[in-house]
């Protein structure tokens, strides 16, 4: 009896993720005798619980970089009090450059966080004033680093939020050009599928991006799992020749109107052969690639479908050469869509 593989869920991830990292930055820091622990293990929650890997870097670094610069600020005005300064007099002066700062750049506000620390707390035991912001930058960096450490080793798998934004552009493109082809009148519903179609392309673009930071997108072996930033480009080209299609109605309000009923028999065929074969694609660029051959088999056979439907649409309309012009483009996209997500590995 085949048994479904288990595949924890982003939340489960994070979850995992946030205890892991914590636990490991405790044990760090307390391997090292650092006095104030929970300075390691509040950074750590700092940047374990953003988003994304791409986001965690930059908060990972900021607090570092900010650990840093309070530090060496605080550093300056402890000789200062050492010589009989007053620590509050000498607080006020450091923190300007730093508030400074963190106004500039308030990613870097740790800075006046450890000007605190480092300057109005008085230091315990007999130990020299200089430890604290010692202390203070180490327990940053060992809080930052096992946050950082885990989040490359339990990666949020970016790759299949690309994948999820790639069929849901596919599905959003293909109601749209349905859309034009049935009711070009309806302009208001065809400028929601292009909002909602323009979100997941930077969507995707994002999550492309975060996933080559987790080293999941192979640049050399290319297999239909990996594909999907090949794919990104394309689907751009097909939104642009998706709104072409409409500036052909749009261009001429009476165009329509003018359409015989064998030729809008011939579109209505054309529409619903664009909508069988946008579901079918999106399944193949869906993250659950199970029975990935049958998928791409579906693809390929309402692309078919889709190619003949539109050549006999354009046949009946061949004084209409601008829409014929762009409903061979559209086709042409999906064939390079589905061509590309077909056998790309033939070791495979």
């Amino acid at each position: 009896m085949l048994t479904k593989k288990f595949t924890p869920t982003p939340e489960l991830r994070r979850f995992a993720r946030t205890l892991v990292s914590c636990l490991l930055s405790y044990y760090a820091a307390k391997l090292a005798t650092l006095p104030e622990l929970f300075w390691a293990v509040i950074t750590t929650l700092i940047v374990v619980t953003q988003p994304s890997l791409n986001q965690a870097l930059n908060t990972g670094r900021d607090q570092i970089i900010g650990a840093v610069i309070g530090g060496v600020v605080g550093v300056v005005g402890l000789f200062a009090i050492l010589h009989g300064a007053k620590p509050l007099i000498v607080f006020a002066i450091a923190l300007l450059p730093l508030a400074a700062l963190a106004a500039w750049r308030p990613t870097l506000r740790l800075a006046c966080v450890t000007l605190v620390v480092v300057v109005l707390v008085p230091a315990s035991g007999m130990g020299s004033p200089f430890a604290r912001p010692i202390d203070r930058v180490l327990e940053i960096l060992i809080g930052a680093g096992a946050a950082l450490l885990v989040a490359f080793l339990m990666p949020n798998r970016a790759i299949n939020a690309a994948h999820n934004r790639a069929s849901e552009i596919v599905l959003a493109l293909g109601e749209l050009i349905t859309l034009t082809l049935r009711k070009p009148e309806d302009a208001n519903k065809a400028e929601r599928l292009h909002r909602r179609s323009a979100a997941a392309e930077q969507a995707l673009d994002e999550a492309i991006t975060e996933a080559g930071r987790e080293h999941i997108i192979v640049p050399v072996k290319r297999t239909r799992g990996d594909v999907v930033d090949k794919v990104a480009p394309m689907l751009t080209r097909l939104h642009r020749d998706a709104l072409f299609l409409g500036q052909a109605f749009t261009s001429d309000p009476q165009f329509a109107g003018r359409l015989s009923a064998a030729n809008r028999d011939a579109l209505n065929l054309t529409a619903d052969a664009f909508t069988e074969a946008a579901e079918t694609l999106a399944a193949t660029l869906d993250a659950d690639r199970s029975d990935q051959d049958e998928k791409v088999r579906l693809a390929r056979g309402s692309f078919e479908k889709l190619r003949t439907a539109s050549n006999t649409a354009c046949e009946s309309m061949e004084k209409y050469t601008a829409l014929a012009f762009v409903l061979n483009l559209l086709v042409q996209d999906f064939g390079d869509l589905i061509a590309t997500v077909e056998v790309l590995d033939k070791r495979a």
